[in-house]
C-alpha cells in the first residue's frame, strides 16, 4: 500500500506543477503590494514577456537561462508566504517581521540550496532556493499520505477508510499550500508522524524529536505536545506503568522537544534585541529596509522593538499583531466577508462534526461505559479535541482565510470525518449527496486555489 499511495501522491504534485505552470502564463498576474524579497544583483534586461505582469526592479530574476528556466517552471510558487520564506532561507531573518515564520522549513531549504549551489552549475542561489523549497515539499506530501494511511488503520483498523483518507489528502482544498513554497507539508508529515509514535509506541527519542521539530516548524506545532502528554498518561493508565518515572520521562521529553524553540528565540534576541551587535547585510537587504521601513536585524533603534523589554521577550505573538494585526475578533470587519466565505467549508465541516463526536461520546458512551474501557477503544478522542480546539482559533484569532490549509495540515480529522461520507466504491456517488459536496468542495479549491495562488491572487 506504502508504493501505491506514494503514486498517489507524487500524481496529484505532478498536477498541481503542470497546473500551476499553464495558468501562471495564461493568466495576468494580479499586482500587489505585499512582501517581495530583494534581489542582490538586478538586471532588467531579461525582464520580458515571462515577467512583464508582476515583477518591479525588486523582482528581476539572473541572468542564467537556467535561473530563466526556473523562473518559468517554478514561479508561481513562491507568492504570500512563500517569498518570506524564501527570503530567509536566502539572507535569513535580516528584518523583524520574518520572525513570524518559525525556521526549520527555510533552514532545510538553505541547507539543500547551498550544497546544490556550491556545484556552480550556473544557478543562482535564489533559484536553488525555490527549487529545493518545492522538491522538499513532494518528499515530504509522499510521507504525510504515507503516514496518515497508516495512522488512520492503526487507529480504525479500515483499509477501505484508510485509502479514502489518503486519497482526500493528496487532493485536499489546500493543496497547493503543500507544493509551494511554505512549510505546510513538512509540518503536516512531522504532525502525523508524531501522532502515528504515539499511538503506536512511546519511543522516547524519536518522540521527543519528532515533536521537538514540529513545534520549530510552524507556530501551531506547540499543541502538539499534547499527543505525548495524553497517551503516555493513557499508557499509565491502562498498563499500570510506574507513575514516578513516567512523568519523569514525559518531562523530559517535554522539556527536549522545546528546546530548539527555545535557542530560536535566543537567536531573535540577539539578532533585534542586543544594541551591540551588528550584522552585514547586502545592499538590495538595506534598500528594501529603507523603502518598505522594516527594522533590520543588528540596527536596532530606542524605539524598535517593544517586545525585547518584555519580562519574556518571545517576539511572534508581538510581531503577529503589530505587522498583521492579528487578534481576537480583529478580522470580523465587513469587508473580509469574501475571506470568511473562503473558510466557510472547513470551519462549517469541523466544527458540526467535531460537536456531533463530543455530544455521541458525552451523551451515550461517558454514562454507560467505564472510563478505562472509553480510553481504551476510543484513541481518536485527543484528535478530535485538538481539530476543535485549532478550528475554534481560527474562527475567533486568526486571519480567517488561512483556516483552510492551516487545519488541513494540522489534524486528520477533516480527512476522517470526509472519508465517513464517502462509500465503499466511487461509482455509489452521488452528486447531490454528502460525498458528492465534498469532493466538489476538495477538487474546487484543489484547481481554483492552484490558479489563484500563482497568479498572485488572495487565497491564503
Amino acid at each position: 500500500m506504502t508504493e501505491k499511495i506514494t503514486k498517489l501522491a507524487l500524481a496529484s504534485r505532478v498536477i498541481i506543477l503542470v497546473l500551476q505552470l499553464l495558468v501562471n502564463h495564461l493568466m495576468p498576474d494580479h499586482k500587489s503590494d505585499v512582501f517581495r524579497s530583494p534581489i542582490a544583483q538586478q538586471t532588467q534586461q531579461h525582464i520580458g514577456a515571462l515577467e512583464n505582469n508582476e515583477f518591479n526592479s525588486h523582482n528581476a530574476t539572473e541572468n542564467s537561462w537556467l535561473d530563466r528556466t526556473v523562473q518559468f517552471c517554478l514561479g508561481g510558487l513562491r507568492h504570500w508566504d512563500g517569498e518570506y520564506f524564501l527570503h530567509i532561507a536566502e539572507y535569513s531573518y535580516s528584518y523583524e517581521n520574518t520572525l513570524a515564520f518559525y525556521p526549520l522549513f527555510p533552514l532545510v531549504v538553505r541547507a539543500g540550496a547551498n550544497a546544490l549551489y556550491a556545484l556552480n552549475m550556473g544557478v543562482s542561489l535564489r533559484s536553488w532556493c525555490l527549487v529545493v523549497a518545492v522538491l522538499v515539499n513532494v518528499f515530504c506530501f509522499c510521507k504525510a499520505a504515507n503516514a496518515l494511511y497508516a495512522l488512520t488503520q492503526r487507529i480504525f483498523k479500515d483499509p477501505n477508510k484508510s485509502w479514502n483518507a489518503a486519497l482526500l489528502f493528496c487532493f485536499n482544498p489546500a493543496s497547493i499550500f503543500f507544493t509551494a513554497a511554505y512549510s505546510e507539508a513538512l509540518f503536516c508529515w512531522l504532525s502525523l508522524h508524531l501522532m502515528l509514535e504515539c499511538v503506536s509506541e512511546f519511543r522516547f527519542a524519536r518522540t521527543t524529536v519528532t515533536l521537538a521539530l514540529s513545534i520549530v516548524s510552524r507556530s501551531n506545532g506547540l499543541l502538539n505536545a499534547g499527543y505525548p502528554i495524553y497517551f503516555m498518561l493513557r499508557h499509565t493508565i491502562l498498563k499500570s506503568y510506574h507513575r514516578c518515572f513516567a512523568a519523569v520521562k514525559l518531562t523530559l521529553c517535554l522539556i527536549g522537544a522545546l528546546t530548539p524553540l527555545t535557542f530560536f528565540y535566543f537567536y531573535a534576541f540577539k539578532q533585534y534585541c542586543v544594541p551591540q551587535h551588528t550584522v552585514a547585510h547586502s545592499e538590495a537587504v538595506l534598500n528594501y529596509a529603507r523603502e518598505k521601513n522594516y527594522i533590520l536585524a543588528g540596527h536596532r533603534m530606542p524605539q524598535d522593538s517593544p517586545w525585547c523589554d518584555n519580562t519574556f521577550p518571545f517576539p511572534y505573538s508581538y510581531i503577529q499583531s503589530h505587522y498583521w494585526n492579528v487578534g481576537f475578533l480583529r478580522y470580523y470587519e465587513f469587508k473580509q466577508l469574501p475571506n470568511f466565505m473562503l473558510a466557510l467549508p472547513v470551519l462549517a465541516f469541523l466544527l458540526y462534526h467535531c460537536f456531533t463526536y463530543f455530544r455521541h461520546f458525552m451523551r451515550i458512551l461517558l454514562p454507560h461505559y467505564p472510563i478505562m474501557q472509553l480510553l481504551k477503544e476510543y484513541k481518536s478522542l485527543p484528535f478530535v479535541l485538538h481539530a476543535l480546539v485549532l478550528t475554534l482559533f481560527c474562527t475567533f484569532f486568526v486571519h480567517i482565510q488561512i483556516s483552510t490549509r492551516l487545519l488541513c495540515s494540522a489534524t486528520p480529522c477533516l480527512y476522517w470525518f470526509a472519508a465517513d461520507q464517502l462509500p465503499k466504491t466511487f461509482d455509489l456517488i452521488k452528486l447531490r449527496s454528502k460525498a458528492g459536496s465534498i469532493l466538489v468542495w476538495f477538487t474546487s479549491y484543489y484547481l481554483i486555489g492552484t490558479a489563484l495562488f500563482c497568479n498572485n491572487l488572495p487565497w491564503t
